[in-house]
């Protein structure tokens, strides 16, 4: 990765920060009962990017799961701080989604879609006017 990133971002502690070369394919919210528990809260906030425009310094731990779909959702944290940072799903290869939060900047955050409508808390209010699923969306 050359030239000046897209965004960067870091856990809370600065042991691990990385930067984006280039703005996200995609971005969304999550409301599965696995985004709920990682997250603490209603929901999971996301950026996907190429992994290819990832750099990433520092070191991470990680936690696997398998996704009803199958996938394994693999999520990595930072080891000294606890703050989850990244996921990749074997499903969607060369691709990695970053937490929205951990980014120094966010501004640029613009969901196009809700995952797990019919999981979100009442008192969770994400954004109603992009295309919302109960699940996964169908495939395109």
């Amino acid at each position: 990765m050359s030239g000046t990133p897209f965004a960067q971002g870091r856990c809370q502690c600065g042991a691990v920060s990385f930067s984006v070369a280039a703005p996200p394919v995609t971005m969304g919210q999550c409301h599965c009962k696995d985004c709920q528990r990682a997250s603490g809260t209603g929901h999971m906030s996301n950026a996907r990017f190429r992994r290819l425009d990832v750099t990433i310094s520092g070191e991470t731990k990680t936690f696997a799961v398998k996704a009803d779909s199958g996938n394994v959702n693999t999520r990595h944290f930072c080891p000294t701080c606890g703050s989850r940072l990244f996921g990749e799903n074997s499903g969607r290869p060369g691709f990695m989604n970053v937490a929205v939060g951990a980014f120094d900047d966010h501004t640029w955050f613009d969901p196009q879609w809700v995952l797990y409508k019919n999981s979100q808390p009442l008192w969770d209010i994400t954004a109603e006017d992009v295309p919302c699923y109960d699940g996964m969306p169908p495939p395109t």
